[in-house]
């Protein structure tokens, strides 16, 4: 099985949930346009990229102005804050092959945990849901270290939690500032592949220990990335 080489040995793994897990970064990617269907607005072609690296109360302020809503600014970010929960609690899927792997690694006593940017309430539904929360020694969040995942304390924050070191964790992550951050915490890597952030893919494989593309070739032997 590919990743034997990597993960031999360590006692930690730490896995990303969203676009690494869950395969639920199209609704994040693709969020204002779908809550502006709900209003009966078209979105404008460049939507995504507009507000690609607004915070929620810029996006609802931007939707708001651009597209002629009648409600709040509170009101929005209330009803696109139900919409996230609405995904994560009946429709987001895990990505596959994931929940065969995970159960593997528990059979083979590895520690593990989730480190998620989500809400934790989403986030524990969601692993409910898809049946792979209890597979989890722990599922944590940022709020609960206060610190951005663009921080590798972060990462020290979870390994100390777990007892166990940075040079006996893995991380799996699929975007390229938490790649950044593990790896500056000593963790060794796993970069997996998600269409959210392709157009960074090549950096991942470059820093990460191993990079692939789906937890279905990890099951099946095949490298691709």
């Amino acid at each position: 099985m590919i990743l034997d080489r990597i993960i031999h040995n360590k006692k930690l793994l730490i896995f990303d949930m969203d676009g690494t897990l869950l395969d639920s970064m199209k609704l994040w990617k693709y969020l204002g346009r779908i809550y502006l269907q709900s209003k009966g607005k078209l979105a404008q072609d460049n939507l995504e990229e507009v507000i690609d690296i607004m915070t929620l109360n810029e996006s609802a302020s931007y939707l708001k102005s651009t597209y002629n809503l009648n409600e709040s600014l509170d009101i929005i970010e209330n009803q696109i804050l139900d919409m996230i929960e609405d995904k994560y609690l009946n429709e987001i899927p895990l990505k596959e092959g994931v929940k065969e792997y995970l159960i593997q690694l528990k059979k083979m006593g590895y520690k593990m945990c989730i480190l998620t940017t989500s809400q934790k309430n989403q986030a524990l539904a969601a692993l409910k849901r898809t049946e792979i929360l209890d597979l989890f020694d722990k599922v944590y969040t940022d709020k609960d270290f206060e610190l951005s995942k663009r921080n590798p304390q972060i990462y020290l924050q979870v390994c100390r939690d777990m007892n166990e070191k940075p040079q006996d964790t893995v991380v799996f992550e699929d975007a390229l500032y938490a790649v950044e951050s593990a790896k500056l915490a000593h963790c060794k890597v796993v970069g997996i592949y998600d269409e959210y952030y392709k157009d960074d893919w090549n950096k991942i494989v470059s820093m990460s220990d191993e990079s692939i593309y789906s937890f279905e070739d990890v099951l099946s032997g095949v490298k691709k990335a």
